[in-house]
């Protein structure tokens, strides 16, 4: 399912009447007897710092878009998927034209389901869903997603939120999932469980943040540890040296990037977080057996 440009969104049942936030805390309106909002948004705006009880998915699908969440700073890729649980603080900041999806969902009816426990840490923090954090699972969810919207949108009289809630329900699922296959590490005391989710929280970290200078010093004060022997932890934690995996992520984005035949190979290495040209075309070589010269050529001869 793709996004149709050409095609003309609106509100189902009404339209919305106005915006209300008093006190950084906005009183959100769902559609009328629903527990749902999807706004189809084009405007160049941004939109200060505020929270509300619904959980927040944006996705954009023309242009990127940049969120501040919890503290955090987001700069979206056209098709990254953002979740913000509920009364997590954040900020929008516009500043050039683009298209995208934003939904709002009410989701205490998730807490009510048993195993609810394998996505409640994920709940707990903003979380960016894409082809390099999620590359097993974010077409599923993607297309989901695109689902939703067309169930949304396709009527003016009536909204199916059944059929919403079942989609959304199949998400979480899947991301609960993803979740509890990261608890299958052996954790056979309260300090390694600790240590577990700090780990995981700079994955995370390290997921959206992969372009930026990321040095193995400010990694170890992330999770609270001395370099040395956060080395050796990051190791047993995911099977691999802190740069390999940092390189690790920063080729996986450019093997997507490099599919946009309008950026040339430099401009893909710098938005990967590599300084100089002959650093990426080394490691990219390293790790994808070919230059990324070479590799795109052949995404070229794939798609003819």
């Amino acid at each position: 399912m793709e996004f149709d440009p050409d095609r003309s969104y609106n509100q189902p049942l009404r339209d919305f009447v106005k915006r209300t936030v008093v006190d950084e805390v906005e009183d959100i309106i769902f559609a009328p007897n629903s527990n749902i909002r999807i706004w189809y948004n084009f405007q160049v705006e941004s939109y200060a710092k505020h929270s509300h009880t619904a959980a927040e998915v944006v996705i954009p699908v023309e242009n990127g878009y940049k969120y501040i969440a919890d503290g955090r700073k987001f700069h979206l890729n056209c098709g990254d998927i953002l979740i913000i649980p509920p009364s997590i603080p954040h900020e929008v900041e516009c500043d050039n034209e683009g298209k995208r999806f934003v939904f709002l969902f009410e989701l205490d009816f998730l807490k009510r389901m048993y195993d609810f426990d394998d996505l409640s840490e994920f709940l707990k923090e903003p979380q960016l869903v894409n082809t390099i954090t999620h590359p097993d699972t974010y077409k599923k969810i993607y297309n989901l997603f695109l689902e939703i919207v067309e169930i949304y949108f396709n009527y003016t009289s009536k909204l199916y939120e059944m059929s919403i809630f079942a989609r959304l329900t199949e998400i979480f699922a899947i991301l609960a999932q993803d979740e509890s296959s990261l608890k299958m590490v052996n954790l056979t005391n309260d300090k390694q469980h600790k240590n577990f989710y700090k780990f995981k929280s700079l994955i995370a970290y390290i997921n959206t943040h992969y372009m930026d200078n990321i040095s193995l010093e400010y990694a170890a004060t992330f999770v609270g540890f001395s370099k040395f022997h956060f080395a050796r932890m990051f190791k047993d934690f995911t099977n691999s040296s802190f740069y390999d995996y940092l390189c690790h992520r920063r080729i996986t984005a450019a093997k997507t990037l490099l599919e946009d035949d309008s950026l040339s190979i430099t401009e893909v290495g710098r938005m990967c977080g590599f300084t100089n040209q002959s650093t990426f075309t080394r490691s990219f070589s390293a790790h994808a057996g070919c230059t990324p010269s070479k590799y795109r050529q052949q995404l070229r001869l794939s798609r003819s």
